[in-house]
């Protein structure tokens, strides 16, 4: 007797849904491809098509996608918002560890050389449109602010992009998906230096803020000692070189102090 494979169907659950969001996201044709079971305030989303934890939606209004977010209990998950597309992520272990080495890598750099910085991880950050479907909103895999910004920041307790800045920088690591969506959020949002690290090519880009986009650069504009080279070999070196996670921060904090200046600009 003959019988068929269904593919599987990766999916992730939402808390203390109301049954109007609900009806929003399912009656929305373009989210056809998403299995939605409901019960009691849990939404389950299911889909083929789920990379690296995430799930998409799409014609989502604003203010669903806040009400989703806001909910503390939906904290485990991170949520990418870019006119009415909204990306839903579940971090894999490999991926939050990736960004904490960055982390390591960008304080021991500040620490060395006495530059401002406040880690903001992975807060929410908002920038609201004036057009229907025409926001944006992102956590970061890592956020930080450099220099003025940051002790205006240190002292608050929540974050308007309508009146505060956005952070300097802001870190995203791609473990499967191709993180389309994630440079246009950060630019619409205003993040003058993104870097990108794809996990599976283990290779890591500088951007700085043009227009629209992010533009290649071989030095990061926040801490110009650093170079994608550099950062790479930086961590790299938690594996290859150290033998603990000890060791590999006394050793960050000797590299660090050693990084040369930078070339001045133009030469």
């Amino acid at each position: 007797m003959a019988t068929t494979t269904t593919p599987d169907f990766d999916g992730l659950t939402l808390y203390r849904v109301d049954w109007e969001t609900y009806c929003k996201l399912r009656d929305e044709e373009s989210n056809n491809h998403v299995r939605m079971t409901y019960l009691d305030g849990e939404l389950t989303l299911m889909s083929r098509s789920f990379e690296d934890g995430g799930l998409t939606l799409r014609n989502v209004e604003w203010e669903v996608y806040e009400k989703l977010r806001d909910d503390p209990i939906n904290d485990h998950l991170r949520m990418t918002y870019l006119d009415g597309t909204l990306i839903i992520l579940s971090p894999q272990i490999v991926h939050d560890g990736d960004s904490r080495r960055f982390l390591y890598v960008i304080t021991a750099v500040a620490r060395a050389w006495r530059i401002e910085i406040l880690a903001v991880g992975t807060t929410t950050l908002r920038r609201k449109g004036r057009v229907r479907l025409k926001s944006a909103a992102k956590e970061p895999d890592e956020g930080f602010y450099l220099g003025e910004d940051v002790a205006r920041i240190r002292r608050l307790t929540v974050l308007d992009l309508a009146t505060d800045p956005p952070p300097a920088l802001a870190i995203e690591v791609d473990n499967k998906a191709d993180s389309e969506i994630a440079l246009p959020t950060y630019a619409r949002i205003g993040v003058p230096e993104t870097w990108l690290y794809k996990v599976q090519e283990n290779t890591l880009w500088f951007g700085r803020l043009s227009g629209k986009g992010y533009q290649e650069i071989g030095r990061s504009l926040g801490l110009p000692r650093l170079t994608p080279t550099l950062v790479m070999e930086a961590v790299a070196a938690a594996l290859t070189v150290c033998q603990t996670e000890m060791e590999w921060h006394d050793w960050l904090d000797a590299w660090a102090r050693a990084l040369p200046e930078p070339p001045e600009a133009g030469r």
